[in-house]
Order: C-alpha cells, then structure tokens, then sequence
C-alpha cells in the first residue's frame, strides 16, 4: 500500500495496524519507500487516531456512567414511592386491626363487666346469709388470735436471742478469766519445776501441744486456722517489713524490694516457697548467704526468717542496674568499666574458690552494681559445696550461652567452669553479644564451641585478645584462672588489688540509693506468719554487723 492511499485510508485501520504491532519500518518494507516526512505523517496519524479513540472511550464511560447514576436516581425514587405506598397500605391494616380490636375489647369488656356484677351479686347474697349465721365475727376473730399469737412470739424471740448473747458474752468472759488465771498457774508451775530441774517434761508437753494445733497435719489451711507466733526480734517478723515492688520472679518465688520500716531501709527480700525437694537448696542457700558476708563483693544476707510454707531472704538492695541492663542499654561497656567490673568479679570467684564453691550460673543478670558503683555476685540457687581441685562434679547447670564445653559435654568438671562463663560475661561486655551460637541442641552448641572461633572486632586490645583467648580455652586445664595467677595479666596492669579489695579505688559512677519514702506499699498474696512445726532447723538468724536499731 503506498503512502497515497495510506494517508487516504480511514484512521481505524491505522490504529488497527498499530494495535496489532505494526511498526513504521513493517510500512517501510511493504510501501518500498523511505521518506522521513512520510513516517512522521504516519506517526500523527497513530497519534490522532489514539487520541481519538481515547476521546470516544471516555465518552462512551461517561455516558454508561451518567445512565448508571439516572438509574440509581430511579431505583431510588422508587424505592421512596414504594415505601410510602407500604407505609400507607400498613396504617390501613394498623387502623382496621385497632378498630377490631377495640369492638372486640369493649365486647369482651361488657361481658366481663356483666360477668363481675354476676359475681358481686352472688357474693353479697352470701355475705349476708353467713352474717346472719355468725360466722363473719368468729372468722375476724380467728384473725385477732393469730395476729396475737405470732406478735407475742416475736417478742419471746427476741428476748430469748437477747439473753442467749449476754448468755454468750458472760461465758467468753468467764472462759478469757479463767485462761488468764491458768495461765498464770501454769507460769508458777514452770518456775517451779524449772527451780526442781523439771524442763524436759514441761518441753515434751509444749510440743505435743504444738503439733496438735499444726493445721497441715489435720489437712487444714494457715487462713481458717493461725498458727501460734513465736517469740522474734524486729528483724525475723515480716510485719515490720513494707513491700512495695517485684524485682523478679521465678518457679520457686520471688524478689520482691521492701524496707524495714524501723530504719526505712530499702532491702530486697527473696521469698522461696518451701517444698520437699528444695528445702535442701534453700538451707544451702543460706549457709552460701551467710559465708558471703566475708566478701564485699557477693550478695549477703541481713536475715533470714520463714513462715508456714515460704522462706524469706532479707538481701542487701543493689539500686544499681545489672550488667545485662548495661549492655542492652549502651551495646557495649567502655574498657574502663570492663576492667574494674572484672577485676571484681575476679575477687569474688577468688574468694568462692577458696572456700570450696561453685557459682554454676554466672550470667550478667547475676551480676549487679550498688548504690557505690561496686558489683554484687547474687543467686546462689545453683551453687555447689565442698568443692576441692579434683573433678567430681557432673551435671547439666548454668544458663545457655555460659555453659562451659565440659558441662554441655556432661563431663566431670571443677571450677574452671565458672572462669568459661567469666570470659563469656567479659566478651559480651566488650561486643554486646555472645561468643558462641546458641541455637540449636546442646550437641550444636558444644560443635560450634569447638569448631568455630569467636570474632573479635579491630577496637579490642592485644592484652584483652590474649585473656579472652586464655579464658575461653577449650582444655580446662590450660584454662586461665584455675591454672596460673588471673591478676598477673598484663590486662590488669593498672589496678591495685588491695586497694581494690579494700573498695579503696573510685568507681566508673554511682547510682546512689532512693528513699523508702518514693515507693507504695502493697499487700502479699499469702500469709506471712510464723509456727512452731515444719520449719527447717538453725534458718532463722540475723547478721551481727547490721545496724538496725540505728
């Protein structure tokens, strides 16, 4: 086709050609030609033609659109008429139903008002007869008797109710006078038997006495029956403690802070409940509490005191935050504080160690900072006694993430266990993360441990290089710490270790101590009350070197 009668073909075809992908070169080819003015005159004609039928389609859409807007107008209009029509055809029936239904409610009403005058009638005529017979006045009396009756019963009633409480009252009387008075008798006899030496006897009775009255024995709870207190200081009653906030919570209890509203001092209470298979635990907790005054850097105990069914550990209040609270915070500790924290901690193992003891769960949620910026090893639950340099301790223990390869492995181990998870806290400290992966099984972790290497970033010292290596030594016998002196290295060549022992060096900062006085006070969801039977033996004590009554 030429381009003469290309350009006096309709546009249609044009954009027919140009829908079905006809380029101007395929009309090149078929014409023969090739002129420039002839390919731009094809061009506005596509263009034309497009133009077009764009016009035409958007006509076409607002027609189809204004005919659907005429039609919902209609539909609409109807739909109004309609409604109107039904509410119409509706009154109607309303109207012609309200009229039936009042013919037949004032028929129904004329029946039964000539159906009430039957009656009346009726009821009058026996009125009479019966009045005429007497027996209305015997029925009316019949009712004064009754009404007599129950008004004088009433009265009895109440006065009985009356002298049976002052009946009561006078017995209860009688019998707290009576008590009083044996009580008094009973404190002459025990002065005099113990004048004679007759205290075993009167300890054997007091007991019998005591386990009568214990309401677990009979199935019974501490609300519906209380215990007899025992005789306590200050420091052992739980009524002179104010709690106010929970600091954690476990499976066994909880850390709950509180003060001692003699002094308002902020303490920590731990609260364990007691079962039979952790009164073990809890007694050991205790002896490891104790033993801990002796360090300055271990959580101590103030007190310890139990109830019924808890054991309560007065704890010294850490105000400061964790070492994992740090390093969610800040990512990454600076050296300085890296080296005097670990140079704490160093003490502490040390100390524990030396006194045959075990961590098992050093973490940095274990690791808190007090109000002078010095830390506190705290949460002995897992700790293990009696430890000497041999390897005879086994078992699954710790947290994921710090347990040493020998313990994933269920090898015997000793205390290079607890210098593992201490390169573990100190590499976390530095990177804000953990060495090791800890996904997966226990077989995945320990694979990981002994294939991989942990990746140290460029900022990190040569001397912090060497001790994470020396800590995180899979052989815990050429492991630092518990082979070879941790305070030689050259990682602590700027810290003096007695006036750190002596809390003599300047801390990084000091969180200080909050005032009892900004907390609320909240009421314990148990009883805290003390008995004579089921307590553990030699738990209740208090720390001498506390100063309490200040």
């Amino acid at each position: 086709m030429d381009l003469s009668e290309r350009r006096r073909c309709p546009a249609g075809q044009v954009v027919k050609s140009c829908i079905e992908g006809k380029t101007n070169k395929d009309w090149i080819k078929e014409s023969g030609e090739r002129k420039s003015d002839a390919a731009n005159d094809d061009k506005k004609i596509c263009r034309n033609a497009q133009t077009s039928l764009y016009r035409s389609i958007k006509r076409r859409w607002r027609v189809e659109k204004q005919t659907e807007n005429k039609k919902k107008t209609i539909k609409r209009i109807n739909i109004e008429k309609g409604k109107i029509s039904k509410e119409s055809q509706a009154e109607k029936k309303t109207s012609k139903d309200e009229r039936i239904k009042r013919r037949r409610f004032e028929e129904g009403d004329i029946e039964k008002e000539s159906q009430a005058e039957k009656k009346t009638i009726k009821d009058e005529r026996i009125k009479r007869r019966r009045f005429e017979e007497g027996e209305i006045e015997k029925e009316s009396q019949a009712e004064k008797k009754t009404s007599e009756g129950e008004s004088i019963k009433g009265r009895a009633v109440k006065e009985g109710q009356l002298q049976k409480e002052s009946q009561a009252k006078k017995k209860t009387s009688k019998l707290e006078r009576s008590k009083t008075s044996q009580v008094d008798v009973d404190d002459k006899k025990i002065r005099e038997e113990n004048s004679k030496g007759r205290n075993i006897k009167q300890n054997e009775d007091n007991n019998k006495r005591s386990r009568s009255e214990d309401p677990l024995e009979e199935g019974g709870s501490i609300q519906k029956r209380p215990c007899l207190d025992i005789e306590r200081p200050a420091t052992l009653d739980s009524d002179n403690y104010k709690f106010h906030t929970v600091l954690g919570q476990g499976g066994f209890g909880w850390v709950i802070l509180a003060s001692f509203r003699p002094k308002k001092q902020l303490v920590a209470i731990k609260i364990l409940k007691k079962q039979k298979n952790n009164c073990d635990s809890i007694a050991k907790e205790a002896r490891l509490l104790k033993i801990s005054r002796e360090c300055a850097f271990l959580c101590h105990s103030y007190a310890t005191f139990q109830s019924e069914l808890e054991a309560f550990f007065v704890l010294e209040y850490a105000s400061g935050k964790s070492l994992w609270q740090m390093i969610l915070r800040d990512g990454n500790l600076p050296m300085s504080r890296i080296i005097f924290y670990t140079a704490e901690m160093v003490v502490a193992l040390q100390f524990l160690h030396s006194k045959g003891i075990i961590h098992r769960d050093l973490k940095p949620d274990n690791v808190l900072v007090d109000k002078d910026g010095h830390i506190k090893i705290c949460d002995f639950g897992l700790a293990k006694e009696n430890i000497t340099g041999q390897k005879n301790n086994y078992g699954l223990a710790g947290t994921r993430g710090y347990r040493a390869p020998e313990v994933l492995l269920q090898d015997e181990y000793n205390a290079a266990v607890d210098w593992w998870s201490f390169g573990v806290i100190m590499y976390e400290m530095a990177t804000g993360k953990l060495p090791y992966s800890t996904s997966g099984s226990i077989l995945n972790q320990t694979y990981a441990i002994m294939t991989e290497t942990p990746d140290y970033p460029s900022y990190m010292s040569e001397e912090m290089l060497d001790l994470l290596s020396k800590l995180l030594e899979t052989d815990d016998t050429k492991r630092i710490g518990l082979n070879g002196n941790i305070r030689e290295h050259p990682f602590y060549s700027t810290i003096n270790w007695d006036d750190l022992e002596n809390r003599r060096l300047e801390t990084p900062f000091q969180p200080g101590m909050p005032s009892a006085d900004d907390f609320y006070e909240f009421p314990l969801p148990f009883s805290t009350h003390n008995c004579n039977g089921k307590n553990l033996k030699d738990f209740s004590e208090v720390d001498p070197n506390w100063n309490w009554q200040e």
